[in-house]
Parts: structure tokens; sequence; C-alpha cells
């Protein structure tokens, strides 16, 4: 009885070893890891050849922001130069008749007063006008150094507004500003050109 256990356990015993897995051979384990690694390369190739794509499509499919906001303020700042000039034809109206009334034998002095108090609220006009335009200008922007040449000449003008006495001896003084007046308008006409060509430039380059 005993004997016949023992040969039914053996039995059992050599059908369960038989029945489990082989485990895989080395050489046959090395040669899968080898077959599959090309596959991982090649996917790894496509996710970063799209990603390429995709960031070459952006940086040309749509304007640098940075553009954008030029190409806004350059319009704006030629608008701003269109008021400056308008305030400077003003001075030129201004002056005109500050030469009328002081070219007479006898100056009517209420007249030079309130002639000279419009004339002088013109010029400080002016000077708004070119100090907000100085603030919308960029940098590398041509415009920028023709605003200095304006921001000089209406300092030097409001001084010379402001030392009129009312009399003859004022027409020395307007004769100059006349001259000055005729030259910033030609010089924010520039300003206004150099605004526009650096306008075009920067939409060629988007």
């Amino acid at each position: 009885m005993r004997y016949t256990q023992l040969i039914l356990s053996l039995f059992l015993l050599f059908t369960f070893v038989i029945a489990l897995p082989a485990p895989a051979p080395v050489e046959a384990v090395a040669a899968q890891e080898a077959a599959d690694k090309p596959k991982k390369n090649g996917n790894k190739d496509k996710t970063t050849k799209g990603t390429t794509t995709k960031a070459k499509t952006n940086a040309n499919g749509k304007k640098p922001a940075a553009d954008s906001d030029k190409c806004v303020a350059a319009k704006k700042l030629a608008n701003g130069i269109d008021k400056n000039i308008e305030a400077q034809k003003q001075e030129q109206t201004d002056v005109a008749k500050i030469k009328g009334i002081v070219s007479k034998d006898k100056v009517d002095q209420k007249a030079f007063d309130d002639a000279k108090k419009q004339f002088l609220t013109t010029i400080n006009k002016g000077i708004d006008i070119r100090k907000q335009n100085q603030q919308i200008t960029f940098q590398d922007n041509a415009a920028t150094a023709g605003l200095k040449k304006v921001a000089d000449a209406q300092a030097k003008e409001l001084q010379q507004a402001k030392d009129l006495k009312g009399n003859k001896n004022d027409l020395t003084a307007i004769a100059q500003l006349e001259k000055e007046f005729v030259g910033g308008i030609d010089q924010n006409e520039k300003n206004k050109k150099d605004v526009s060509a650096h306008k075009s430039s920067i939409m060629r380059k988007a």
C-alpha cells in the first residue's frame, strides 16, 4: 500500500513539473529586445518631427506679438504727428494775427494780450501732442530722433512767444517764428514718412 502511494505521488509530481512553462532562453530574449528597439526609435523620431513642424508653423503662421504691437504704435504715432502738424498750422495763424496787431502805429494792447494768450495756448497744445507722440514711439524707429528735434524747436518757440512785448520790435521775433513753424511742419512731415517706412519694413519681415 505504501509503495503504491509513493509511486502515485512521484507520478503526480512528474506530471506537474512537465506542465510548468519552460523559461525563455537568454538568446531569445536578447533577440526580441533587439527587434523592438528600432520600433521604439521610429516612434520617437515621429514624435520629434511632429513637434518641430508644429513649432515652425507657429513661428511662420502667426506674426510675433512684438511686431504686431509696433504696427499698431506706428499707426497711432502717424495720427499723433498729423495732430501736431495741425497745431503748428494754428500757430502760424495765431502769429499772423499778432503780427497784424503789432504792425499798427497804435497797438491795441488788449487785442495783443488776448492774441498772445491764445498763441501760447496753441504752442503748449502742440508740446503736449508731441510729448504723447514720444511716449508712443518705440526703439529703432527713425522718427524718434525727429521728434527730439521738434521738442527742441518747441521749447525755443515757446520762449520767443513769451518774450513778445506788443510793439513793432516784436516783428523781428515774429519773422523768426514764422520760419521756425515752416521748418517744424517740414520736420513732422519727415517724421511721418519715417514712421510709415518703418511700419512697411515691419510688415515685410512678418
